[in-house]
């Protein structure tokens, strides 16, 4: 079956094709941000009880 553009403008399977790679694109990127491990700020700090902290 041949792909013929009509007059009006693209042919429907264009856009299908285009549709189903952008669905398989996000579901690959949710997939590498689900996968990846956490990881933790070395920036932020926890304040021990004891210390004393003075304005």
């Amino acid at each position: 079956m041949r792909w013929k553009i009509r007059p009006s403008g693209h042919d429907p399977r264009q856009i299908d094709l285009l549709a189903v790679l952008a669905i398989l694109v996000i579901i690959v990127a949710i997939g590498h941000y689900l996968d990846e491990p956490a990881t933790t700020h070395l920036t932020s700090s926890f304040i021990v009880p004891s210390q004393t902290v003075r304005w």
